[in-house]
């Protein structure tokens, strides 16, 4: 009986995608660390407004541009796909697993996009009884979603290149 194929299975097996998906961790970790050590603790419910105020407006475009190249990145797997199926080389399976991680990468990408995009039309500064904490909490995780993004971003691109130069040396002469 054959075994079904499972995407985490196979980036856990390739030592390649293990790679940068560490790489990605590390991105992910290195922004939030560089944000606590850059701004500091926040003392008050003014600072961690005023902070997020200011986050907010490169937050937009940074997760605007996620999302934009998360989906386009989708497009052209389907379209690498169908090359990679129409062509005459027969392509090995990492070709194809590749293919499909950097899909669920896109994907992830794309709906944490999405989030950090819902998060930031939050009214922050019109809440009222609203604890200090809330605010705080609020600055730090959206860090920490733009470290993820970042992060998965890079990977996603890594993955791209090495999948991209599979299909070189295949259907290079």
């Amino acid at each position: 009986m054959k075994k079904k194929h499972n995407v985490l299975t196979s980036i856990y097996r390739d030592p390649k995608l293990r790679r940068y998906l560490l790489m990605c961790g590390m991105v992910t970790v290195g922004v939030i660390v560089a944000q606590l050590f850059l701004v500091g603790s926040i003392y008050g419910e003014a600072e961690a407004i005023e902070l997020l105020e200011g986050f907010r407006s490169s937050s937009l475009y940074f997760g605007s541009a996620i999302a934009k190249s998360s989906i386009t990145v989708l497009a052209l797997m389907l379209t690498l796909l169908s090359v990679a199926k129409k062509s005459d080389a027969d392509f090995d399976r990492s070709v194809y697993r590749g293919i499909e991680v950097i899909g669920l990468i896109s994907t992830i990408s794309f709906v944490g996009a999405v989030l950090l995009l819902l998060c930031l039309s939050l009214p922050v500064g019109e809440f009222d009884n609203v604890p200090s904490s809330w605010f705080k909490g609020l600055y730090y995780g959206l860090s920490a979603l733009n470290g993820c993004l970042s992060g998965l971003m890079i990977a996603g691109v890594l993955i791209l290149f090495d999948t991209i130069k599979l299909l070189i040396r295949k259907l290079s002469l």
